[in-house]
């Protein structure tokens, strides 16, 4: 294993703490909603972490891409599930930060962004199974 092969595992890695956060702010997301004391608060700390865990899935699937595309000529870039499902949860969450902007002008809103979240976190958790499966050797 070369120098250059530890950045194939940069990208699973990330991918697991991203995981862990995406299911701590589903966490606090839910707790925010069934506690009268202290609801606000988790609210705000979701608030503030969702972005930027976005984000760390935005920018871990923009890895994933590359880490193929470089790093290995066994995998075909474009054809695993593993790849259709990191789509899916980047549109996924796409969704759920569109809707909790405008969620006071959806009727629907405060619906639909949860539901929009624990699918995210269930593709999140599909994903990392499906990488393991395409690990490096």
């Amino acid at each position: 294993m070369g120098s250059g092969s530890v950045w194939l595992y940069v990208h699973p890695l990330l991918a697991l703490l991203t995981v862990v956060g995406l299911a701590y702010a589903a966490v606090l997301g839910l707790r925010s909603r069934q506690v009268r004391r202290g609801g606000p608060a988790l609210l705000r700390r979701h608030a503030r972490l969702t972005p930027v865990l976005y984000w760390l899935v935005v920018g871990n699937w923009v890895l994933g891409v590359l880490s193929v595309w470089l790093g290995r000529t066994d995998i075909d870039l474009f054809s695993t599930g593993h790849f259709e499902v990191g789509c899916c949860l980047v549109a996924t969450l796409t969704a759920a930060a569109l809707v909790s902007w405008w969620m006071d002008r959806i009727p629907e809103g405060r619906t639909l962004h949860p539901l929009l979240g624990a699918l995210a976190v269930l593709l999140a958790g599909f994903q990392l199974f499906l990488g393991l499966q395409i690990m490096p050797k």
